[in-house]
């Protein structure tokens, strides 16, 4: 059983990734607000000045932390253009802080990144070795740490966009556009900008196999097929609400801080280290995985 010290346990990832890490592990999840976390025996609530990292460190040494976890991110584009200093903080200082934590232990180090790194005019999919060319603050800062993170050789990096399920005020794509359809709404999705988006507990399974296995680097978790923002919506509504309200549009730099339209990453470097998984990461495992479990969720 090892003792795992996770930042980010109330995010999307983090309830999902917390609640399957409590089984063999303790895991201690610092806690910024009154935030819930998901009930077990071995699941701790830890709350820390996220300034003092001596106070970290002294903690990771009495409680003989063996890895730090960190899925803390300020992932909206919009709110991140125009609160530069808060989204350096939340997407590079904080993460840099607990690797640099995490080196001093000389302990594994696990951040979780974007896909959002690159300008979007390659006409491919990113692989782990492109060159980098943010577009916005948000990407800037997630480069950042990035750069920063991947000097130490004990860090993992794990590129994604992911989907699932989460609070109403912690939506990913998918819920958020089950939750417009079900009232009614109009739900405006981009037909021209693309990724290979994957299901949470897809994400999380691929993850810990890289940490069961010691390996570091960094690393895209991601679906085979490129798609874009509209048909991915598409599919997931085909068997929830065949009579839905979605409207397709070109994305518009007039009215949104601006993004690349090729967001998709080539996640080959992940199968071939886990071959026999490999089906695990077609498009169509993640969107039959989110709707057997939607399914089991609201019977």
């Amino acid at each position: 059983m090892k003792n795992i010290l996770f930042f980010g346990a109330t995010s999307k990832i983090g309830k999902h990734w917390t609640q399957g890490l409590s089984v063999k592990n303790k895991v201690y999840c610092n806690i910024h607000k009154n935030n819930k976390l998901f009930k077990s025996k071995n699941i701790f609530k830890v709350k820390f000045d996220i300034k003092s990292s001596q106070q970290i460190y002294n903690f990771c040494k009495k409680k003989n932390i063996s890895l730090i976890i960190s899925c803390i991110g300020l992932p909206n584009v919009e709110f991140c253009e125009v609160n530069k200093v808060k989204a350096l903080k939340i997407n590079c200082l904080i993460p840099s802080q607990l690797c640099n934590i995490s080196q001093k232990l000389n302990i594994p180090f696990v951040h979780i990144s974007t896909d959002m790194l690159f300008d979007g005019n390659y006409p491919k999919k990113y692989n782990e070795k492109s060159k980098y060319n943010p577009v916005n603050q948000y990407s800037k800062t997630k480069v950042k740490a990035e750069k920063i993170i991947s000097k130490y050789k004990k860090s993992l990096i794990i590129r994604s966009n992911f989907f699932g399920f989460g609070e109403k005020k912690n939506q990913t794509i998918s819920d958020k556009l089950i939750f417009e359809q079900k009232l009614k709404k109009k739900s405006f999705l981009w037909n021209d900008i693309y990724f290979t988006p994957i299901y949470i507990p897809n994400l999380v399974f691929f993850i810990n196999l890289l940490i069961k296995n010691q390996l570091s680097g960094i690393y895209n978790i991601s679906s085979d097929e490129r798609i874009s923002k509209y048909d991915f919506g598409l599919k997931i509504l085909k068997k929830i609400i065949k009579k839905n309200k979605i409207i397709s549009n070109n994305f518009d730099k007039e009215k949104f801080v601006n993004r690349p339209k090729n967001m998709c990453l080539n996640n080959q470097k992940i199968k071939n280290k886990f071959k026999k998984y490999r089906n695990k990461l077609k498009l169509d495992y993640q969107i039959k995985s989110f709707l057997k479990d939607y399914k089991i969720i609201n019977e």
